[in-house]
């Protein structure tokens, strides 16, 4: 179970509830205390749940909790399909870097990869990953609470030592225009990806189709998109005119 799976259920656990504690919660899903804490984090910061006393509570106002279920519903399915068919991609003894992803994530999460060095900027993939005993190397650099990421000249630097057989990347949103991300520190780091890997697979799910931001890099960058929907007819052809795999539906 991933989890978004263990975030909907623990909502569904506290409509019939009052209030669970932290230990039940292990207990029940049969986690870590540091998993458990991770879940309650999550809803904290989507404001679905109120802290109690050594565990959470619904708050007094529902309706963007059921918003919130029905988007991770459909979003948890997404992601689903997008990871089944980047894991058919990984083969054994490969080094693999991994970007702060949500989607990435779920990659490993319930998966071991015994013979793959995983290589990330992201505190969650490093907790993700390794506690299904994947080998994973954490970079080192300036840590960025809101995003729980590391970055910084040092990421860069360390980077140029690994050379990765793939990296699987995200992004903010795509357009005809190229892949768009929210910083312009990304922007460095996925051109330097573009010289350090063998092969760069995007993964996005239909929430981030034609969504832009302010800081953009080209298609050429990656070798493979995958997704969850067909794309629309003009990206598509974008792909296409720089041979980008698409791997869809």
């Amino acid at each position: 179970m991933n989890q978004n799976e263990r975030l909907l259920e623990i909502i569904t656990l506290l409509e019939k509830k009052e209030h669970i504690q932290q230990e039940e919660l292990m207990t029940y899903f049969n986690i870590s205390k540091d998993t458990a804490r991770r879940d309650i984090l999550k809803l904290l910061e989507k404001d679905l749940v109120e802290r109690t006393k050594g565990g959470i509570q619904l708050p007094i106002i529902k309706k963007q909790i059921t918003e919130y279920q029905n988007r991770l519903v459909k979003n948890s399915q997404a992601k689903k399909n997008i990871i089944k068919k980047a894991q058919q991609l990984i083969l054994e003894n490969q080094t693999i870097w991994l970007d702060v992803s949500t989607t990435i994530e779920l990659l490993g999460q319930d998966n071991t990869y015994k013979t793959n060095l995983f290589v990330t900027n992201s505190v969650d993939n490093a907790i993700s990953f390794s506690e299904n005993k994947n080998n994973v190397y954490l970079l080192s650099g300036y840590y960025q609470p809101k995003s729980h990421l590391l970055n910084g000249p040092m990421i860069m630097s360390q980077l140029t030592h690994f050379y990765f057989d793939i990296a699987f990347i995200g992004a903010s949103g795509i357009s005809e225009e190229g892949i768009f991300f929210d910083e312009l520190d990304d922007i460095e780091l996925h051109q330097q990806l573009r010289q350090q890997a063998k092969k760069i697979i995007l993964l996005v799910d239909d929430s981030k189709i034609n969504q832009t931001t302010s800081f953009k890099i080209n298609w050429e960058n990656i070798d493979t998109l995958i997704t969850n929907k067909d794309l629309p007819k003009e990206i598509e052809n974008k792909l296409i005119t720089h041979n980008i795999k698409i791997l869809t539906k």
